[in-house]
């Protein structure tokens, strides 16, 4: 994989990089785009689960209602 392949989660920041063109963006931005990104495993629309929607609100509400997306926090909640 790290010589040869690219893995999702490349592709899926690549993408949300792409449309939000900013260091941060809104929960409810995310969430949006998120739901409705496809990967090699899920097709979209997916349905986030309730606990995870939570997670990215408690994120954007901890950076004065932004998300940093290269932060750490936005990456552990992309793997959950």
């Amino acid at each position: 994989f790290s010589v040869c392949c690219l893995s999702d989660c490349e592709g899926l920041m690549r993408e949300l990089e792409q449309k939000i063109q900013a260091p941060t963006a809104s929960a409810e931005q995310l969430l949006g785009l998120v739901g409705n990104m496809s990967t090699s495993s899920v097709e979209a629309p997916r349905d986030l689960p309730e606990t995870l929607v939570d997670k990215l609100w408690a994120i954007a509400e901890r950076h004065s209602g932004k998300v940093p997306l290269h932060a750490r926090l936005f990456a552990q909640w992309m793997h959950f």
